[in-house]
């Protein structure tokens, strides 16, 4: 099959033939249909989180199931699934403790860019190729662990479903699970893109009172505010926490989502949010950046740090919940799909991301 191979970072992926060895126990076969370009998958190229190489990249994806391995009642060959990259196994400490975007058997094998069992089926047998996530998408097929595979119907358009596989459903579970959102609370969402917008969407239907969005770049005020947002702040702006202050009653936000992994974003997150307040942290740091809050104020202020990983619930209930408010016309998803794009254009696609394009990049196979 053609993949996008990840073999040095911060270099272009290279269009290679790749060989995919058949589904093993408890395995897939899916056919890749659309796959966004996503800034996790653009963080891990720029070498930002030390990955291991060669890779192939992609992990927010939709498709065909092809073919099952032993073992595999889930689905069946023909099936429309999209595709989660948190796939969890039910049965560690984390899954049976209601945290299985924690899974261990996930987090061993995503790790170790293998699937569940440690090994690998990308590549030649003397060489393997690494799985991103369990998914590597950025391929015209993949193989993946049966629990990733998330049946969906006819009505859902494939790049639709690829997007709700990771933006859509990080944001969204960032507000609704991870912050607990109630009607009529404040909301900041920090970093405007992808999951920014999600969040923004999740914060309407939760029915919340005052959204907030704040980025550096004001040309994003109207997609922000045409998705959800009460307001859009500079976050910049000098006199960013007395607007927010003034906006709250003069406290600060009931929680903050913070989108973009910056360090001074996640303190600025903090600063904004009121005592007893919720802030959430969903953007990916370089892995070697360090978070400095202030000490002394921190136990008297109540407030609750919490790190948000894919919409910190059920990914599997997430989606489906997501995609039956879609199909109600409640969330706007099928706008926030931008170019649409061979695998060949991958790394333009990348470059677009990189100079803050908006919509959402979707590679898209032939059936």
């Amino acid at each position: 099959m053609k993949a996008a191979v990840l073999r040095t970072f911060d270099r272009d992926l290279q269009i290679e033939d790749v060989p995919l060895a058949l589904p093993r126990d408890r395995e897939v076969l899916v056919r890749i249909r659309a796959t966004g370009v996503c800034a996790s998958d653009l963080t891990t190229i720029r070498g930002k989180t030390g990955a291991e190489l060669p890779l192939v990249p992609g992990h927010e994806a939709a498709g065909v199931v092809e073919m099952v391995g032993p073992g595999v009642s889930k689905v069946r060959p023909g099936d429309r699934v999209v595709l989660s990259w948190a796939p969890n196994c039910g049965q560690c400490f984390y899954c049976q403790g209601s945290h299985p975007t924690l899974c261990d058997t996930y987090g061993m094998a995503a790790g170790h860019g293998a699937l569940w069992d440690g090994t690998r089926r990308l590549g030649p047998i003397d060489a393997p190729i690494a799985h991103y996530s369990c998914i590597s998408s950025f391929a015209e097929q993949a193989v993946v662990p049966e629990a990733a595979c998330i049946l969906i119907t006819e009505d859902v358009p494939f790049a639709v479903a690829a997007l709700v596989g990771c933006a859509v459903t990080t944001g969204f579970g960032a507000v609704v699970n991870d912050a607990g959102l109630r009607p009529g609370e404040s909301l900041a969402v920090i970093g405007i893109g992808g999951v920014g917008i999600n969040a923004l969407q999740a914060a309407e239907v939760a029915g919340a009172g005052v959204v907030l969005a704040i980025d550096i770049d004001p040309a994003k005020a109207a997609l922000a505010l045409a998705h959800g947002a009460t307001h859009f702040l500079n976050a910049g702006d000098p006199d960013l926490p007395e607007k927010v202050r003034a906006l709250t009653q003069g406290r600060g936000v009931d929680s903050a989502i913070e989108c973009t992994g910056r360090p001074s974003a996640i303190a600025q997150a903090y600063h904004l949010t009121r005592p007893a307040g919720h802030v959430v942290i969903v953007g990916i740091a370089p892995k070697e950046a360090d978070l400095a809050l202030p000490a002394i104020g921190f136990p008297g202020s109540k407030k609750r740090l919490i790190g948000s990983i894919y919409g910190g619930g059920i990914p599997e209930r997430d989606i489906h919940r997501i995609l039956d408010l879609y199909r109600k016309g409640r969330l706007k998803l099928d706008a926030q799909i931008g170019a649409r794009i061979a695998l060949s254009e991958v790394n333009e696609a990348l470059r677009w991301l990189e100079q803050g394009v908006l919509a959402r990049t979707m590679i898209e196979f032939a059936a």
